[in-house]
C-alpha cells in the first residue's frame, strides 16, 4: 500500500510538471530552458510512476509473489534480520574500539591520540545507547 502511494505521488508530480510546462509556454516570457527541464522531469516522473504501478499491479496478482512477500516480511524473519543487524553492529563497534586501543598503544605509527579516543568514545556511546534503548523498549512493551 505504501509503495502505491509513493508511485501515485510520482505520477501526479509528473503531471504537475507537464501542466506547469504548458503554462510557462503559454506565457509571453522566454522560458524555453525551464520548460524543457519541466518537460523532461515530467516525462521521467510520469513514466516511472505509471510503469511501476503497472508492474506492481501485475505482481500483486501473482500468488507466488504474494507468498514470497509474506515469507519475507513475517515476524520471524524480521526478528532474525534485527538480531543479525544487532550482532553485526556490535562486532563492528567492537572492532572500532580494538583499533582505537591499537592506535593508542602504538604511537610510533604517527596517528594522533585523539583518533583512538574518538574510537573508544564511539564504543562507549554505542554501549550506553544500546542499554538505554533496551530498558526503554522493555518498559514500553
Amino acid at each position: 500500500m505504501k509503495n502505491r502511494v509513493v508511485l501515485l505521488s510520482l505520477t501526479i508530480a509528473g503531471l504537475f510538471c507537464w501542466i506547469l510546462m504548458f503554462l510557462l509556454n503559454a506565457s509571453s516570457r522566454d522560458t524555453s530552458g525551464i520548460s524543457y527541464l519541466l518537460s523532461v522531469a515530467g516525462a521521467a516522473l510520469f513514466g516511472t510512476g505509471v510503469g511501476s504501478l503497472l508492474q506492481l499491479e501485475r505482481l500483486s496478482r501473482n500468488p507466488a509473489y504474494r507468498q514470497r512477500q509474506k515469507a519475507q516480511f513475517d515476524e520471524r524473519n524480521q526478528a532474525i534480520r534485527d538480531r543479525a543487524g544487532c550482532i553485526a553492529g556490535f562486532l563492528t563497534v567492537g572492532l572500532l574500539v580494538v583499533s582505537g586501543l591499537v592506535f593508542l598503544g602504538l604511537e610510533w605509527f604517527g596517528i594522533p591520540d585523539w583518533v583512538g579516543w574518538v574510537f573508544i568514545g564511539i564504543y562507549l556511546f554505542y554501549i550506553l545507547a544500546f542499554l538505554g534503548l533496551c530498558k526503554w523498549l522493555q518498559r514500553k512493551m
